[in-house]
């Protein structure tokens, strides 16, 4: 499907997969919807989790506590999300610093369509090109390297 050119030879394939697994058809539409809520803005591994954990978000309920924290429901379990803060119960999205399915599910909730100010800075190329933007000093060749002498000898 990713090789079709032509949107009718696409619907064919899509067709196709319907009738092998009706599951795998409704999958690759929710991630067409998915990745309307991102960018190209962070490296391409961030950019896949981003999309993975929104996938996981599709069967889950959100109910707003207050104007800033909201529960999210899914196989009776329940979560609180605080988007804002960037903190969710489950210890994801402040430990991995990328929303993870229960902060995208409030987001979505809220209308967010960019969910790239949610995620690190860390994550986004710029950083890494930042890193790098002091210029390094070429050591010179090994023979004159000079070694502190050790403690005790």
């Amino acid at each position: 499907m990713a090789n079709a050119y032509r949107k009718k030879d696409f619907d064919k394939l899509m067709v196709k997969v319907d009738k092998v697994d009706h599951r795998v058809k409704e999958y690759l539409e929710d991630a067409g919807e998915i990745t309307s809520y991102t960018k190209d803005t962070l490296r391409r591994r961030f950019e896949e989790v981003l999309i993975i954990n929104a996938s996981k978000s599709s069967k889950m309920d959100v109910v707003p506590s207050s104007g800033f924290i909201f529960s999210v429901y899914e196989a009776g379990r329940r979560y609180i999300v605080c988007p804002e803060w960037k903190v969710c119960s489950c210890g994801r999205f402040q430990l991995d610093e990328i929303p993870c399915a229960y902060a995208i599910v409030v987001l979505k909730k809220k209308n967010v369509k960019d969910m790239h100010s949610y995620c690190s800075d860390y994550y986004k190329p710029d950083a890494l090109t930042k890193t790098y933007k002091i210029p390094m000093v070429q050591m010179t060749n090994k023979e004159d390297w000079s070694a502190p002498a050790r403690c005790g000898s």
